[in-house]
């Protein structure tokens, strides 16, 4: 089973898109194929064209020659529309009754084809996140996303060219986002220890999209575009930052760098988790708070050792020797 995902399914919290994310990808306009206007009006669609050819309703906008989008505003429109004619006006007399709406509507400046192009991408991203929480990237297919948000292939390739693009993307965005709302919060927090918990528990499926990545940098190195293997590298290496930063904060003032790179302390730091999580997944004998605890249990010997209380560097030192052997691989 994959690290991380399992672990989280084991101690009985399954992973989830936060509403804030889900926010933060999605748009504010609502577009409409006619199938989804004749169900959200009731009005059927021979009826819809007669009346666009009428100009009782503006045009819809055209994102493919077999493929138009209305907007919340012909669902006003129509609603407007059947209202009036059942209080006993003609046509004539509702087309002159709606025609200031349909001046601002034709000036309104919407980028419907953009805006559509938009939400179907964040919708991607948020299913294709779910799916590759719950299932681990092998078992996530590119056709159970398709089916899930009701478009094409042709139209999901219109987005992505690959699911290992897919998934650089769902990770690009979900550390993006933490970024924006776990870091921003954390800078008002000195205390080392609880912004390493903050973001422990900030996003289950980021941690589980971050295993996903990792182990597909190790193995992936064949499927197009061979960018992408490089992009996950990029975003994790994001991940890392924050925690050397707070690495190299742990430092007393005045002390001398640690013996070991901080880019290598934050990589073991991360690396540790992931195996707390596989130990995890086995059986009922750890739940999150035990990974939790060990990890704090870990960073804090680490602060004690960069901040001088303990001389790691100096137990390091005698071991060189030893260590240079086992480099060049002596046993």
């Amino acid at each position: 089973m994959e690290l991380g995902r399992a672990a989280d399914y084991h101690m009985g919290s399954k992973p989830s898109i936060s509403p804030a994310l889900v926010g933060w990808l999605g748009g504010s306009i609502n577009a409409f194929t006619i199938s989804a206007l004749e169900r959200a009006t009731g009005v059927p669609r021979s009826t819809i064209h007669f009346y666009i050819t009428e100009e009782l309703l503006p045009k819809p906008a055209k994102t493919a020659a077999s493929r138009s989008l209305y907007t919340e505003k012909h669902v006003e429109l129509l609603r407007r529309i059947t209202r009036l004619k059942q209080a006993g006006l003609s046509l004539s007399e509702i087309k002159e009754e709606l025609q200031e709406d349909l001046a601002l509507t034709e000036g309104s400046g919407i980028d419907l084809a953009a805006h559509e192009y938009g939400r179907i991408h964040a919708e991607i991203i948020k299913t294709a996140t779910e799916e590759f929480a719950a299932n681990g990237y092998e078992d996530t297919h590119l056709s159970t996303i398709v089916k899930r948000i009701g478009i094409t292939p042709h139209v999901f390739y219109g987005h992505f060219a690959s699911k290992l693009q897919l998934l650089a993307e769902c990770f690009r965005q979900m550390v993006d986002f933490n970024l924006q709302l776990v870091e921003t919060k954390l800078e008002t927090t000195s205390d080392l220890a609880e912004r390493l918990l903050a973001r422990l528990a900030s996003n289950a499926a980021l941690h589980i999209l971050q295993s996903e990545a990792v182990s597909l940098i190790r193995t992936e190195n064949s499927e197009p575009p061979n960018e992408v293997p490089g992009a996950l590298i990029e975003t994790y290496a994001l991940i890392v930052q924050q925690v050397a930063a707070d690495i190299g904060a742990m430092r007393a003032p005045g002390r001398p760098a640690a013996g070991v790179p901080t880019e290598l302390l934050a990589y073991s730091m991360l690396g540790a988790y992931d195996n707390t999580q596989l130990r995890a997944s086995w059986d009922d004998k750890y739940d999150r708070a035990d990974l939790f605890r060990a990890h704090v249990w870990l960073f804090l010997a680490m602060r004690a050792a960069l901040d001088g209380r303990v001389d790691i560097d100096s137990e390091v030192a005698a071991y060189e020797e030893r260590i240079q052997q086992a480099a060049a691989g002596e046993g």
